[in-house]
C-alpha cells in the first residue's frame, strides 16, 4: 500500500461518512485518481501534512453527496435562474481581486463566497447570513492570518473569490495548493466541459435562497478553459486584466510558495518558479485561442496601470460596457474602497525574481507573444 489512499477509498470513507452514496455526475473520479498519483509522484509534502490534505480531499466529496441529496429533496433547485455571470479573470496579480473586490460591494450581483463554497449544503439563505456558521469560521480564519500573508492577498469575507472549492469538488480545480506538477500538467490540456456543468449546478443551489441572480465570478484560472466555461454559461461576459508579466510571475510565485503545505525538507523553489512561469504563460496562449472562438465581443481588457492610475474612469468604462447604471452609492463606496486598499496599504509583498531563478528579461522574452498582443505596459 502506497503513502496516499486510492480514489476508490477515499470515496468509500466518503460516502461512510455522509451516509449517501450519490456522487453526482461527472468526471471527477478521473481528476480525483490523476491527483492522488500525481501527489505520490512528485509531492513533496511533510508527512504531518498528510492528514490535512487528505481531509480536504474527503470534505469535497462529502460536499458532492450532500449537493445531490438536497437536489434529491428539492428538485425545483434545477429550475433556479442564473444571469450573466460576469467573469474576471487574466493572469494572477494584475488586479482580479482587487477589481472584484470592488464590483463585490454592488448589490446587484450575486458574489461566490469563499464561505459559502467549502460546505455548499445548506444553501445561504438571504437575511441571515451573518449567523451562519460557514461565515463566522471563514472570518475567524482571516483573523488569524499573518500581517506577510495580508500583506501579499487581500481576502473580503463577502466579495466574489476563486472557484477553487466548486472545482474541487469535481476534483478538476488549479490545485495551486499542493506540489502535484504531474496533475498541472494533464489539466492544463484537460476538458472541463463535465466541470463546469457541474459548477452551474452547484451555483444554482447557492443561490436558490439568496438573490439577486445576476452572479459576479473572478478567477484568474478560468483563462485556462474559457470555452468550456462559456458554454455551461452562454451569456458570460469576460473582463480580462493585464499587467506586466514580469511583475506578475515571480509575485505569483511568491504567494503559491506561501501557501502550499511544509515539504519533507528544503523546496526546489527555483524548480518552482520555473513551473510556475510555464504554467501562466501556457494559460495565455490557451486564452488568446479560446478567445476567438468564444468571440472576442465578449471580452473587455482592463490594464492594471489603468485600474491604480485612474480606477474611477475604469469602473465607468467597465460598468458602460456591462451596460450597467453606476450609481452614485456604489461608485463611492467603490472609490472609498480602492482608497482604503491602494497598493501598499496592507503592507509590502517583499520578493525577488532572482530567488525563484527567474528574470524579468526572460519572463517578458517567453511572454512577448502576450504582451504584443495586448499592448501590455512593462513597468519599472
Amino acid at each position: 500500500m502506497g503513502r496516499y489512499p486510492c480514489a476508490e477509498e477515499l470515496l468509500a470513507a466518503a460516502a461512510e461518512q455522509a451516509g449517501l452514496s450519490d456522487f453526482g455526475p461527472g468526471d471527477f473520479r478521473e481528476g480525483l485518481t490523476v491527483l492522488l498519483d500525481s501527489l505520490g509522484r512528485d509531492g513533496d509534502l511533510s508527512p504531518d501534512a498528510d492528514a490535512a490534505v487528505l481531509a480536504d480531499f474527503r470534505r469535497r466529496l462529502v460536499n458532492r453527496l450532500e449537493v445531490e441529496a438536497w437536489y434529491g429533496d428539492h428538485p425545483e433547485v434545477d429550475d433556479v435562474p442564473v444571469r450573466g455571470p460576469v467573469d474576471i479573470n487574466g493572469l494572477p496579480r494584475t488586479g482580479t481581486t482587487a477589481l472584484a473586490d470592488m464590483m463585490s460591494l454592488d448589490p446587484r450581483f450575486r458574489c461566490l463566497r469563499g464561505w459559502e463554497q467549502t460546505r455548499p449544503v445548506p444553501p445561504p439563505t438571504g437575511g441571515d447570513e451573518a449567523n451562519d456558521p460557514r461565515r463566522a469560521e471563514f472570518v475567524a480564519m482571516q483573523e488569524r492570518r499573518s500581517a506577510e500573508h495580508r500583506a501579499k492577498h487581500t481576502v473580503e469575507v463577502d466579495a466574489t473569490m476563486e472557484d477553487t472549492e466548486l472545482l474541487g469538488m469535481a476534483f478538476h480545480g488549479q490545485q495551486m495548493t499542493l506540489p502535484v506538477r504531474g496533475y498541472w500538467d494533464w489539466w492544463r490540456q484537460a476538458d472541463l466541459t463535465e466541470t463546469y456543468r457541474y459548477h452551474r449546478r452547484v451555483v444554482k443551489l447557492l443561490g436558490s435562497r439568496r438573490p439577486p441572480d445576476l452572479w459576479l465570478f473572478k478567477a484568474p484560472h478560468h483563462k485556462f478553459h474559457l470555452d468550456a466555461l462559456a458554454a455551461a454559461y452562454p451569456d458570460m461576459r469576460f473582463v480580462m486584466t493585464h499587467r506586466d508579466p514580469a511583475k506578475v510571475v515571480p509575485s505569483y510565485t511568491s504567494l503559491v510558495s506561501s501557501i502550499l503545505p511544509p515539504a519533507d525538507g528544503e523546496r526546489d523553489l527555483r524548480a518552482l518558479g520555473r513551473e510556475i512561469s510555464e504554467h501562466l504563460r501556457e494559460g495565455m496562449e490557451h486564452a488568446i485561442r479560446a478567445r476567438s472562438l468564444v468571440g472576442e465581443d465578449r471580452f473587455l481588457d482592463v490594464h492594471h496601470r489603468d485600474l491604480v492610475a485612474d480606477p474611477k474612469g475604469t469602473i465607468r468604462r467597465i460598468y458602460a460596457w456591462l451596460g450597467l447604471d453606476l450609481t452614485p452609492d456604489v461608485e463611492q463606496a467603490i472609490l472609498g474602497w480602492q482608497q482604503a486598499n491602494r497598493m501598499g496599504a496592507a503592507g509590502t509583498h517583499r520578493y525577488t525574481a532572482e530567488q525563484f531563478g527567474l528574470s524579468a528579461a526572460q519572463i517578458r522574452s517567453d511572454y512577448d507573444f502576450y504582451i504584443r498582443h495586448f499592448d501590455v505596459a512593462l513597468e519599472g
